[in-house]
């Protein structure tokens, strides 16, 4: 070999030579020092070899002897090749090989030695090492996220079809490989002519909908080496939730937009309309006493008068219906920009519903059959009084439901039931139900299926409000037998019903004779400080009137006991009652337990926290004001007498 010799130790990659049979070795280049970092051992056999030269497999485990590439050459005398070789090198290196072996023979065509060849492939092995793990967390990707991969060739046969993303159209990875694109979506309106338009050469970003799935893709061509377009390839990224979700904000979006201007025409009509109303209702109280006076005589003059008066009140009584038709829009209006501000008590579902059945039973089973079944349920967390009107809107609803056929084709059922941590009442009706298309809209303000002139469209968009409010969810489906079915559910509160009752069952106290109690309104508006001054005065009480909130401010200071209770307006013009409550809370807060404010709207987010912080003690406009003056001065007694 020694002509050779220059040859072997020209290479780049390492040699060794070991005789027949023992594997000692003949020879090593240059190279054999420099990858293994060690000279080779003269006296070293091949069963020595691992343990010589530190020759391990990539587990990390000897390797054997017999598996060595010497030995499998000298077993069969053909050449080898293996690639699984890990060097633990004196100075702590780990060098990885791949090995060719290759046998040697002599004269006598007798096998005499085997050559192996050997180079460096750590780095390979590390490539292939990040790629493996590169791929696996790709994997794990497309496997879990709602992504989908596929591609085709240029006959629209798919080729690639992975991702989790395919799961929501019933279909597993793989599955789609092999398929043809324009035979499996031949009636989808725009998805063959996206994968036309990826190979005609075009890269573009489409939204699809594939059944109720919804995807964002992102197609673009693949091309051979000489830019010839082979097929498409795609990822489509299921993004229906998150469409679902826009969906939600937008319409949250908008109801807040629409919360704050209604909230605010909901304030400028509610203080007109507070003294519209005292006025009619002084009116009505005078017209009633002129009756009074002029009743008990045959006189016909006074006859006369008395027909008078009658139909005065005839004519008074619609502009009293009027007012109050215009107060229940305006505070169905101011659901759209607050919660509930009213304070949350244990409530019995089963006396909601009994208390609804009282205004509309006669109605009910004036056009259809009453159907209720009443289960014994816990106590839910809010007000009977929202809930009430939660109720009686669906039971209405289900009355305009009804055909103007024979009520004993109809039916109306409510239920009350409990089911998992839910209190659930159904109102259902046997009328032509809800199209699925209108589901979801008609919980939209001013949404309504009904003719024109018969509601404003606010009915269930206040339900809605109110039920989330209560953390709870109203929906709309099919009746078992055709019609619709209304299914309210609101979470279980483990405070106990007889609780609830006992707290609600609040005494009104009428003023002491022989007592005058001294009152306080604060309003810029001088028309309603009048009318509810002049209610006030009506009834007995000593009333003060105050424009300016902060005038009033250092009038209460600096004579605090003259005054038994404040009426003060929320929003006014220069010291509004929010700056008025702040600032009497820093002179003296036992004071401000005397003020009750008053509000004809909320439509700024300050307003609406003040008046969630202070809603034991907030009236809304038109109120009557003689009425919440009797339930304050009876609180404020009770709680001194507490004291």
């Amino acid at each position: 070999m020694a002509d050779l010799t220059w040859i072997l130790e020209a290479l780049p990659i390492g040699v060794w030579v070991g005789r027949i049979p023992d594997g000692r070795v003949v020879y090593v280049n240059p190279v054999f020092k420099v990858i293994m970092g060690m000279d080779a051992v003269a006296s070293a056999s091949i069963g020595q070899a691992p343990a010589t030269y530190g020759i391990f497999d990539r587990c990390g485990n000897p390797y054997r002897p017999e598996s060595l590439p010497f030995s499998l050459v000298a077993a069969t005398g053909e050449p080898v090749s293996i690639d699984d070789l890990v060097i633990h090198r004196p100075d702590g290196q780990k060098v990885n090989i791949r090995a060719f072996g290759f046998p040697s023979f002599d004269r006598n065509n007798q096998l005499s030695n085997v050559v192996i060849a050997f180079i460096d492939i750590t780095k390979e092995v590390e490539a292939e090492r990040v790629r493996a793990q590169t791929e696996a967390r790709l994997a794990l990707a497309v496997d879990h996220a709602p992504i989908a991969i596929w591609s085709t060739d240029q006959d629209g046969v798919v080729t690639l079809s992975e991702g989790a993303g395919l799961t929501a159209m019933g279909v597993e990875s793989g599955q789609l490989v092999g398929a043809n694109l324009f035979e499996l979506y031949k009636d989808h309106p725009t998805i063959t002519g996206y994968v036309r338009r990826g190979l005609a050469g075009e890269s573009f970003r489409y939204t699809v909908h594939v059944g109720n799935v919804i995807y964002d893709t992102w197609l673009t061509p693949m091309r051979n080496a000489f830019g010839t377009v082979i097929g498409v390839i795609g990822l489509s990224h299921d993004v229906s939730e998150i469409r679902r979700l826009q969906a939600t904000a937008i319409q949250n979006d908008r109801v807040i937009a629409m919360g704050t201007l209604a909230a605010s025409v909901a304030h400028e009509i509610n203080n007109p309309l507070t003294y519209m109303k005292g006025h009619a209702d002084s009116l009505q109280a005078a017209i009633d006493e002129f009756s009074r006076r002029v009743s008990g005589t045959g006189d016909l003059k006074r006859k006369d008068l008395q027909d008078l008066a009658q139909s005065m009140s005839e004519m008074i009584e619609p502009v009293r219906t009027g007012t109050e038709r215009i107060a229940n829009i305006t505070r169905e209006l101011r659901t759209f920009s607050r919660a509930e501000m009213n304070e949350a008590v244990p409530v019995d579902v089963r006396a909601v519903v009994r208390s609804v059945l009282q205004l509309v039973q006669k109605e009910i089973e004036a056009c259809a059959r009453l159907k209720v079944e009443l289960e014994e349920t816990p106590a839910v967390l809010g007000s009977q009084a929202r809930l009430v009107q939660v109720v009686l809107n669906l039971a209405v609803n289900a009355i305009q439901a009804m055909s103007n056929g024979r009520a004993q084709d109809n039916q109306i059922s409510i239920r009350t039931s409990k089911q998992a941590d839910r209190v659930v009442i159904e109102v259902a009706d046997s009328g032509p139900g809800v199209s699925p298309e209108d589901r979801d809209r008609i919980f939209d303000p001013f949404v309504s299926t009904k003719e024109i002139g018969e509601g404003a469209g606010l009915g269930l968009f206040v339900c809605r409000n109110i039920v989330r409010t209560l953390g709870g969810e109203v929906t709309v489906g099919d009746r078992k037998g055709g019609g619709a079915l209304f299914r309210v559910e609101l979470p279980i509160t483990r405070t106990s019903v007889d609780e609830a009752r006992s707290g609600s069952d609040v005494g009104r106290s009428s003023p002491e004779r022989g007592q005058t109690r001294r009152i306080l309104i604060i309003d810029d508006d001088e028309l309603v400080a009048e009318v509810l001054q002049a209610q006030l005065t009506q009834c007995g009480y000593d009333v003060e009137h105050e424009q300016d909130g902060a005038r009033a401010l250092e009038r209460l200071l600096n004579n605090v006991a003259a005054i038994d209770l404040i009426f003060c307006d929320v929003m006014m013009k220069g010291t509004t009652g929010m700056d008025f409550a702040d600032a009497l809370e820093r002179r003296d807060p036992a004071m401000l337990n005397r003020v009750v404010f008053m509000t004809g709207g909320a439509f700024t987010s300050k307003a609406r926290e003040f008046l969630e912080r202070h809603c034991g003690r907030t009236v809304e406009k038109p109120f009557d004001i003689v009425v919440e003056a009797q339930r304050h001065l009876s609180r404020l007694q009770g709680r001194r007498a507490r004291e």
